[in-house]
């Protein structure tokens, strides 16, 4: 399970104690995979520039979604199993990540836990 971690874009981390898989993975047969991006404008500033175009911490994410995929079988997991699943800020880039061609083979399955891309929240 590659989980990403909620916080309005603005705030959160990957090492928060409600982050932790420990318990999710210590009951059935999963890994979970927390992780850290860019968050607020080191992550999602936009200046319509070439020095600053923006959503950067959507390619952390797709990057750590790549590095599971290639990695994953070195921890006992199945690259062809993946489960991205995202909580609130994170829901709306699972949701993102549904609708891209970028993702497209990165994972199997999808949970979205408060949030979309398709709605006028954010985070």
């Amino acid at each position: 399970m590659f989980y990403i971690h909620g916080g309005a874009f603005i705030i959160g981390s990957s090492n928060e104690y409600h982050y932790n898989g420990e318990v999710l993975a210590s009951k059935g047969d999963v890994i979970v995979v927390t992780f850290n991006y860019r968050l607020n404008g080191f992550g999602f500033l936009y200046t319509g520039t070439d020095a600053g175009p923006g959503n950067a911490g959507l390619w952390d994410q797709v990057l750590a979604l790549k590095w599971v995929n290639d990695n994953i079988q070195n921890f006992g997991g199945d690259p062809k199993q993946i489960t991205v699943f995202g909580e609130s800020a994170g829901s709306i880039t699972t949701s993102a990540m549904i609708l891209s061609p970028i993702t497209r083979n990165l994972f199997k399955n999808a949970i979205m836990m408060s949030g979309s891309a398709l709605g006028d929240t954010v985070g």
